[in-house]
C-alpha cells in the first residue's frame, strides 16, 4: 500500500509522467462509515460489482494489528474528513490494490 502510494508515484514523477498519483476509481459504499474529523483517511474494503457500479464494502477492524481481516481487502476506500458519517450508497473514490 504504501508503495502504490508513495514510491510508485515518486518515481513515475522522476520518470517525467504527467500525472503521477494513483489513478482513484468511482464507486458506492455498501455500508456506512464513520468519519476522521481531524483528517482524510484511506479504509481496507471489499469491492463487487452490482448492477453495473462498483459497491465498496468496509472490512471490520481497521487497525493494524488486525492483519487477517485486511488479507480479505482489495481497495482502499479514501474517506474525506469531516463530521458526520457517509451513508449506504454514497459515492466515494477508491484505489484498487489487486
Amino acid at each position: 500500500v504504501s508503495f502504490e502510494l508513495f514510491v510508485r508515484p515518486a518515481i513515475r514523477a522522476l520518470q517525467g509522467h504527467v500525472s503521477p498519483l494513483p489513478p482513484f476509481r468511482p464507486g458506492r459504499l455498501a455500508r456506512s462509515l464513520r468519519r476522521n474529523p481531524a483528517r482524510a483517511e484511506l479504509v481496507r474494503a471489499r469491492s463487487s460489482v452490482v448492477n453495473g457500479a462498483v459497491e465498496l464494502d468496509p472490512v471490520s477492524g481497521q487497525e493494524s494489528h488486525m492483519i487477517a481481516r485486511a488479507a480479505g481487502a482489495d481497495t482502499l476506500v479514501l474517506v474525506p474528513a469531516g463530521e458526520e458519517p457517509l451513508e449506504p450508497g454514497e459515492a466515494v473514490s477508491y484505489l484498487p490494490l489487486a
